[in-house]
């Protein structure tokens, strides 16, 4: 998550909110798929291609909504296509901006990091689907979750997780900045203590002692081994070759949104000299 104010035209500040989504589909289906997603969300795409998705989110007094620009960047691997959004606007509704497009997505088409199928694991009493569904805003794009509870921090009720890269606690609320991460590799050590109102995770993060307390009976524990588990699992040395880009395909791509009358002659244009000069 990364902040970027910004200059805007009433002088006040913009802010930007960045977020990494894919989606379990080829690039010819993503970019079938976005344009009613957006639309149901009562925005507007302004230009698609292969390789970009612009989206205006119009002022609405009666939502409480500022008006704000979405830009995403597409990338496509085999049969993933990966965006990387950027939302800028004032206020704070950055993020439900985003999960009201992805409410207009098929089912199961936008990987979720593993954060349902963790949250079935556990009773999250006072979280709705929308505030778990925010955790996803905040991962980077290969971080999966593999347990998740509810409890405090520092006094504020959140969603704790254990990722394969770090232990983090997110604040309740979906408008929320409030973010604390662990990095696994820095935990040192861990304890748990239970008790009759919930359990209490402990941990030495470079040298510095945390607690998440309240936590659900049993929650503690699946936390702890999800941990372990990813402190012990063997690491890759080499990491994998990124894509080769195929040039061929997105020209193919970016004709047949030609052709579909979505990209006027000039963006045609200029979305394929940029492609065979790249």
């Amino acid at each position: 998550m990364r902040n970027h104010p910004a200059g805007y035209s009433s002088g006040m500040a913009t802010i930007s909110r960045t977020v990494q989504w894919t989606l379990l589909t080829s690039v010819n289906e993503a970019l079938a798929i976005l344009p009613p997603a957006v639309e149901q969300a009562q925005f507007a795409v302004t230009s698609l291609s292969p390789s970009e998705i612009a989206v205006d989110v119009p002022r609405s007094l009666r939502n409480n909504q500022w008006a704000a620009k979405i830009n995403g960047t597409i990338t496509a691997e085999a049969d993933k296509t990966h965006i990387e959004w950027r939302v800028d606007g004032l206020g704070n509704k950055h993020y439900k901006h985003l999960i009201k497009i992805s409410e207009g997505l098929p089912e199961g088409l936008l990987d979720d990091h593993g954060i349902q199928e963790a949250a079935s694991k556990v009773a999250l009493r006072i979280f709705g689907r929308k505030e778990i569904a925010h955790l996803a805003n905040v991962l980077d794009r290969n971080e999966t979750v593999n347990a998740i509870g509810v409890g405090r921090f520092e006094n504020k009720a959140g969603i704790a997780a254990a990722t394969n890269h770090r232990l983090l606690f997110l604040e309740k609320s979906i408008g929320s900045e409030d973010l604390t991460s662990f990095s696994l590799g820095a935990i040192q050590a861990i304890d748990l203590k239970k008790a009759l109102g919930g359990e209490t995770l402990t941990i030495n993060h470079s040298g510095t002692k945390a607690s998440i307390t309240t936590l659900g009976h049993g929650q503690g524990d699946s936390l702890i081994r999800a941990i372990r588990a990813t402190q012990n699992a063997p690491k890759h040395q080499q990491a994998s070759a990124a894509p080769a880009i195929d040039v061929i395909g997105q020209l193919e791509r970016l004709a047949e949104l030609h052709t579909k009358g979505i990209l006027t002659d000039a963006e045609f244009q200029a979305q394929k000299e940029r492609l065979l000069s790249s």
